[in-house]
């Protein structure tokens, strides 16, 4: 009689641990089954931001990555809830043209943009959970995540994205301006370069100081210049240069902010 008040709980154990186990596991990584295209529409007009993971069969630490980095639970949630996952295979057609669009030179490399096509990030390296996930949390930020509703325009190329000013010392301030003068008259929003770092720490820590202080969006967008990536921290919308000029002055005046308008 005990055997057999043993075995039925015994067999209720067993019934029951499969349902348990099966609510709490994590969820499995939604990703995008079109096109890089059609990855970046879709992520404009659902409001969410794009991460693009560049990969191939044979490279073993991007495996690595989907093995560890990309099971983790809380990984799975911020993309699942914030992030429109686009895994680009280099030896396929779309991969391709993707890798060559963004000069992308080594294997894993995730490109993350904004709901306005702007790469914010570009991450060249094998990443374990722990180190991903606060860049996710990082760049999944309301001002990142503005929904896009009209027709979405691609993303420019690296070698068209606009080169930015130096406010932490480490670049020529009017030598970089002049870069992107020329194209101010095509513009339909402005705004305030307030620094540059190539360390992505520093940004942060400078996009959280800004964002105690002030109301206006700021976001941190990504650039590539000389195999380096840079940082740079962006501070409201205008929609006139004038606006942003006189927004400017404040920030230099009471603030002592240096900033320039872009």
């Amino acid at each position: 009689m005990i055997k057999s008040i043993i075995s039925i709980l015994t067999m209720s154990i067993c019934i029951s641990l499969p349902v348990y186990t099966s609510a709490s596991a994590p969820a499995y990584l939604e990703l995008h089954t079109g096109d890089f295209n059609s990855a970046q529409k879709k992520a404009s007009e659902s409001g969410k931001l794009l991460m693009v993971d560049f990969y191939a069969d044979w490279c073993q630490p991007c495996k690595w990555m989907d093995k560890t980095t990309f099971t983790n639970s809380g990984v799975i949630d911020m993309l699942n809830s914030n992030f429109i996952m686009y895994k680009a295979n280099i030896d396929t057609k779309d991969g391709f043209l993707t890798k060559e669009k963004y000069g992308i030179q080594f294997l894993p490399t995730i490109l993350i943009f904004n709901t306005k096509g702007e790469l914010v990030e570009r991450l060249e390296s094998t990443m374990a959970a722990e180190k991903l996930l606060p860049i996710l949390e990082f760049h999944n930020h309301p001002n990142n995540k503005l929904k896009i509703t009209h027709q979405f325009n691609s993303s420019p190329v690296a070698a068209d994205l606009v080169q930015e000013t130096n406010v932490s010392e480490e670049y020529d301030l009017k030598l970089l301006y002049e870069e992107y003068r020329q194209s101010e008259k095509t513009k339909s929003t402005y705004r305030l370069q307030v620094g540059v770092y190539e360390e992505y720490q520093r940004a942060f820590d400078k996009v959280n100081v800004l964002r105690e202080e002030f109301l206006e969006p700021i976001v941190v967008l990504n650039d590539y210049r000389d195999g380096k990536t840079l940082y740079k921290v962006m501070m409201g919308e205008f929609k006139t240069q004038n606006e942003a000029e006189s927004f400017r002055v404040i920030l230099q005046s009471s603030f002592n902010i240096q900033s320039i308008v872009n």
